[in-house]
């Protein structure tokens, strides 16, 4: 081995070329194979997902020490080149070097991690790989109402989390706080409706309430903030003549859809059960469009169709 290694080291410049390509070659395709058989070895789907990025980034580094070590005798003679070259790289690379800069940011100030849902300028969704250039999300919402994954994956350079804001639905607290709005006659029973709404979101959230607890004790003890309510609470405004009750609980972030579905149908069965001390209000807008006065439509026509008439007499 060591023959082997004084041999490579007294090439020429064009031998060293040959012998770095023939060893990045073989590097290569020893860690590929490493690649594709290693992580099989592991259960967990997240363990297969680090000894695989472990596998390529040891690649990675084992060329550039394997390079270092066969032009180590010119990298002294070259060092000024290499300065030239590297500022017109640099210059030339700049995305893609803020791109790297990116992913360090990201790996060292936490910033997100594989499994979070983020979201990063317009694109939400949650993040199933982190690369050296891009973070890929498999995209949330857009044409999909609520949480729902819409099928599509995003890649964003690395470099939009130095340029932007970075919301993380994942870290730290788990859960987030969301709401439902919901319409009563003013002539519905106003005490009963918030005793029933109140008495669902308990029942409804009474199974991640202690969790949520515990979650915001280890939050509260790495942050400096103050203890918000995290029981059910409900608010009522009136609204175009009707109750408006808005519903406010925290949840799993991702367990949104469900617990508005959950809450939902057990509000429209009590409004069916409540023998009229309930009742749907609908919108002032859309009764307006719909109850549109006909009489006054007919004299609007009426009045129009006289001034064209007047025109018409008058040319």
């Amino acid at each position: 081995m060591n023959d082997l290694l004084r041999q490579i080291l007294s090439l020429s410049l064009f031998g060293k070329c040959v012998a770095a390509g023939v060893g990045i070659l073989i590097i290569h395709a020893t860690f590929r194979v490493l690649e594709q058989t290693l992580p099989r070895r592991f259960g967990r789907a997240d363990a297969r997902y680090k000894v695989r990025k472990l596998v390529v980034f040891s690649g990675y580094l084992s060329i550039l020490i394997f390079l270092t070590f066969v032009f180590e005798d010119r990298l002294g003679r070259l060092s000024f080149a290499i300065g030239v070259v590297g500022a017109g790289v640099a210059v030339a690379l700049q995305d893609v070097l803020a791109s790297f800069a990116g992913a360090f940011s990201i790996g060292f100030s936490k910033l997100y991690a594989v499994g979070d849902r983020v979201q990063i300028g317009d694109a939400r969704g949650d993040v199933i790989d982190i690369g050296l250039l891009r973070t890929t999300l498999m995209e949330t919402g857009s044409w999909v109402s609520g949480d729902m994954y819409n099928g599509r994956i995003v890649r964003i350079p690395n470099s939009a989390v130095l340029k932007g804001s970075v919301f993380n639905y994942s870290q730290g607290f788990r859960f987030i706080w969301d709401e439902i709005r919901v319409l009563f006659t003013n002539t519905s029973d106003c005490q009963f409706a918030r005793e029933m709404l109140l008495r669902l979101a308990k029942e409804a959230i009474g199974e991640y309430l202690v969790e949520a607890q515990t979650s915001w004790k280890v939050f509260s003890d790495n942050y400096r903030s103050e203890n918000p309510p995290l029981e059910p609470t409900v608010a009522l405004v009136v609204s175009g003549g009707s109750l408006e009750f808005t519903v406010s609980y925290v949840i799993d972030y991702t367990k949104r859809t469900t617990m508005k579905d959950r809450l939902f149908m057990k509000i429209a069965e009590e409004v069916s059960s409540s023998d009229g001390r309930l009742q749907w209000a609908s919108s002032g807008v859309t009764l307006i469009n719909q109850q549109a006065n006909p009489d006054g439509m007919e004299a609007r026509q009426s009045s129009s169709n006289q001034d064209v008439s007047k025109a018409a007499g008058s040319h």
